[in-house]
């Protein structure tokens, strides 16, 4: 019997083996399969066919087919094992950075609704209208009525300036509150919209600089217990990517110890605020981590950092006072020394005195 003549083609790479095309049809038929790959078998009672064989050498052959297909299936099963062990891996990474994108994204909405709403008010008193039926409202108004609403608040900011005044400043005044409004009237939508526009590009600068700052803090997987994360993995493995990832973490934390002692050490009287201030930034940055696994092991390393910045400043403190201590040590011994010499001076020449009146 033949196999079907429509042959899918391999939609990956791990079964590209032409062993295998037969096995990729939907409707696979073990029978025909077999029936296609084995010769037939031919009886002791009638003649023989051109490709039949004797019961002998069709179980070699059969035996043969096994073993093959016993190996593919051995080589796919480390194949899928090993593509499970990596999306297992992958995974607690995967909903962390999803987690980290979902909290950027609720912040960035907080800011522009909440945080540009003033920003919104001082540029457009009258807000983003984003409703239709307001934008058609405001695009039939009549260039008199535009004058006219132009005119009463230039009226009303003139009548606000206008109050009792010193006579030294009323002009002054008078001249500002005319030249506001003046400013106010002839300020160009374009202009707006670029302040507007320009507002939005710093806060988004700002929410990039730290997610670039976040993304280049890293730290040791081992410090974040496997409870607390979203996926169990096993530990990281010799050579794989955790391990990478655990070795940089080690490296980045020991160079921020190294930062903050080079800081105090090297700086007596601005290292230690600079070091406070530098602590004082990770700590700001760690709440990007706020609840996620990753938020307690932050802010331990973090109050170490700060522990470490206060040991140095006391080994800091402790070495100038030895130093101020060692030169008071010095004057003080020559000090008690000069008494004595006048004391040993004074009581020979108290002696010669006696001598003398002995003699007389």
């Amino acid at each position: 019997m033949a196999v079907a003549e429509d042959k899918p083609a391999a939609k990956s790479s791990h079964v590209s083996d032409p062993a295998l095309v037969a096995f990729l049809p939907s409707h696979f038929d073990p029978a025909e399969y077999l029936n296609a790959t084995l010769p037939a078998l031919s009886l002791g009672g009638r003649p023989a066919r051109g490709t039949s064989v004797s019961l002998a050498d069709l179980s070699s052959q059969t035996q043969d087919l096994l073993s093959q297909l016993n190996a593919q299936t051995t080589r796919l099963s480390a194949v899928l094992t090993q593509l499970t062990d990596d999306i297992l891996r992958s995974g607690g990474r995967l909903a962390y950075e999803v987690e980290v994108l979902r909290g950027e994204t609720t912040g960035l909405t907080d800011v522009l609704k909440d945080g540009l709403k003033d920003d919104m008010a001082k540029f457009l008193p009258g807000g983003l209208s984003t409703d239709a039926t307001k934008d058609g409202t405001a695009s039939s108004k009549s260039p008199s009525e535009t004058q006219h609403s132009h005119g009463a608040a230039a009226t009303e900011a003139m009548q606000d300036a206008a109050q009792p005044l010193p006579s030294s400043a009323t002009a002054a005044a008078a001249a500002a509150a005319a030249a506001a409004a003046a400013t106010a009237d002839t300020t160009p939508d374009y202009i707006i919209s670029l302040r507007t526009l320009t507002t939005v590009r710093t806060r988004l600068e700002t929410v990039i600089k730290v997610f670039g700052e976040a993304m280049h803090w890293t730290i040791p997987p081992s410090d974040i217990s496997l409870g607390s994360s979203l996926i169990s993995v096993s530990a990281p493995e010799p050579g794989s990517d955790n391990a990478s990832l655990e070795q940089r973490g080690k490296d980045f934390a020991a160079a921020l110890r190294s930062e903050i002692a080079d800081l105090i050490t090297g700086d007596p009287e601005q290292g230690p605020a600079k070091a406070e201030a530098r602590i004082q930034a990770l700590r700001d940055l760690a709440l990007v981590w706020k609840g996620t696994a990753e938020e307690k092991a932050r802010g331990k390393f973090v109050e170490g950092l700060a522990k470490v910045a206060e040991e140095k400043q006391r080994e800091a403190q402790k070495e100038r006072e030895k130093t101020r201590a060692k030169p008071q040590r010095s004057g003080s011994v020559k000090e008690k020394q000069a008494p004595a010499k006048e004391q040993g001076r004074g009581g020979f020449l108290e002696n010669l005195g006696r001598i003398r009146g002995f003699v007389e």
